[in-house]
């Protein structure tokens, strides 16, 4: 009676064991390989492209990063002034030809000055020192205006002493912050990396 038991059991279990593909019964042999040899059937692969040995996601990508990267500009500016002299233009021409050089970058210009003055009254200075910038890259440049975003921070960020005339000179700057995106080229070691 318990060998009968047993086996019916067993029946049952085997019976509700059986697997069912989750993709259903329409995949062909093209969508279960692995094209790019990458880890991940054709069927799941969202990056069917991936270079040999990137690390990868669970959909066969690699990642997508965005990088910061901070560039001060050799721009300094009179006192109480927010003029871009001609003299600074291969200046801006640099940031413009990194942008033109990595799509999809954006970038945010950021003017300081000195403490000469107001609180107040600096940070609407710095705010037209960046938006100068601005205006370069567009109008000199040709850079799209919707990457391009100006802030100004008054004095509240100096590099130098504001105790002294050349101190007061380095504060008066623009600095831009490139955002660039970039795709992460790392790959995945294996027992072999060290050879190739």
């Amino acid at each position: 009676m318990k060998t009968i038991g047993l086996c019916i059991c067993l029946i049952l279990l085997s019976s509700q064991s059986m697997a069912f593909s989750v993709y259903g019964d329409q995949l062909d042999r093209e969508e279960l390989k692995d094209d790019d040899l990458d880890g991940v059937i054709n069927v799941r692969d969202a990056c069917p492209n991936t270079p040999r040995n990137a690390a990868i996601d669970n959909i066969g990508c690699h990642e997508e990063s965005t990088k910061l990267l901070s560039v001060e500009l050799n721009i300094l500016f009179d006192s109480g002034r927010h003029e871009v002299k001609p003299q600074y233009y291969k200046e801006v021409k640099k940031l413009a030809d990194f942008l033109n050089d990595n799509p999809g970058s954006t970038a945010v210009i950021e003017g300081h000055t000195d403490n000469i003055g107001s609180s107040d009254s600096n940070e609407l200075l710095s705010q037209r020192r960046a938006s100068a910038i601005v205006d370069v890259l567009i109008s000199s440049f040709n850079i799209d205006e919707n990457i391009l975003r100006g802030i100004g921070y008054g004095e509240s960020k100096p590099i130098a002493s504001n105790d002294n005339g050349i101190g007061r000179a380095q504060n008066r700057r623009v600095v831009a912050e490139v955002f660039a995106q970039s795709t992460a080229k790392i790959e995945r070691w294996d027992i072999y990396s060290v050879d190739r």
